[in-house]
């Protein structure tokens, strides 16, 4: 009877330990978070140069479009990088609540 129990307990403890995860963000996820937000925060700064620049070439406003389209775009990336910020910050509390269930 105790090596039939003895048995049991050990598969019951590689099962556990099977599903058990680091979670030291050894998965890779962290990098893959901080690639999209200075890709996010990039692209955000080039479009708003890029419109800029078109509209001070076709009215003839140089360097004011430039000025406030930059400023714009730095905004919209700083606000993009801050979303994905809350987003990742709240996505653990999630993740914990679905493996207890």
């Amino acid at each position: 009877m105790s090596d039939d129990l003895n048995k049991r307990i050990a598969e019951a403890q590689d099962k556990l330990a099977a599903q058990k995860r680091p979670r030291n963000g050894s998965d890779g996820k962290g990098w893959s978070t901080g690639y999209r937000m200075a890709s996010d925060f990039v692209a955000a700064i080039l479009v708003g140069a890029v419109l800029g620049w078109g509209i001070d070439a076709l009215f003839g406003t140089m360097p004011w479009g430039l000025i406030v389209c930059l400023t714009l775009g730095f905004s919209a990336g700083v606000r993009m990088i801050m979303r994905t910020a809350n987003e990742q910050a709240n996505a653990p509390a999630a993740e914990n609540e679905d493996e207890n269930a």
